[in-house]
């Protein structure tokens, strides 16, 4: 199996796009922000879908999206990124401060979100986004070691005596070398990582992973 991650760039995007990201992140730095959450983080994330997929691991659709989370937090945690991970911590209980949450008194969040994935309620622009930067703040905040969170999928994780950092500057031009180095390190722990590649798009409601030819 192959796959590649579609990722948007927010500064090509049209006036109305780039409002609703300012709507949803805030317009403070917005650029670096947004590189840091789609360039840098979700990339990972995203790669964590295309490692399920391709170990066969089953879980619902919202169990994945919690699961995926834990991965990315946890590898660039062991790769030493605990200053960008608490950047991204600060910005997102910031902006989870100030957005309503959308789970009714007495429901769980993950039990919310089970209840509605399949129904047009889902796809509410705010809902959609509370559900993605609270799963991320909770991983953020629950600090799980990569070791355990891969052999939740059946991997049991060859440590690195030196993981390598990718240091490269956060923007969309250097996504690529942060997929590069994440899957080189993930294989060298042991991780079956199939072959992937990014594909910038001018689009940046565009942010997924799919199999490719």
């Amino acid at each position: 199996m192959k796959y590649v991650i579609m990722s948007g760039k927010f500064e090509t995007g049209n006036e109305e796009q780039q409002k609703g990201y300012e709507m949803l992140f805030g317009a403070e730095n917005i650029q670096y922000f947004f590189d840091l959450y789609f360039h840098w983080y979700n990339l990972v994330h995203e790669m964590g879908h295309c490692i399920v997929e391709k170990q066969g691991a089953k879980f619902s659709k919202v169990d994945e999206e919690m699961y995926v989370n834990s991965l990315a937090v946890s590898y660039y945690r062991y790769v030493g990124e605990e200053t960008r991970l608490q950047e991204l911590k600060e910005r997102l209980g910031k902006i989870l401060s100030q957005i309503p949450s959308p789970v009714p008194e007495g429901e769980s969040f993950t039990g919310f979100y089970e209840k509605i994935w399949n129904t047009e309620q889902i796809n509410n622009v705010m809902i959609y986004g509370y559900f993605q930067l609270r799963s991320v703040l909770e991983a953020l905040k629950k600090e799980k070691n990569l070791d355990e969170v891969l052999k939740k999928i059946g991997v049991k994780m060859k440590a690195l005596e030196e993981p390598e950092k990718c240091g490269a500057e956060i923007k969309a031009d250097n996504a690529g070398a942060f997929v590069e180095e994440a899957r080189k390190n993930l294989i060298s722990m042991g991780v079956d990582v199939p072959e992937i590649r990014l594909e910038l798009v001018d689009n940046p409601m565009i942010q997924c992973a799919r199999e490719t030819e």
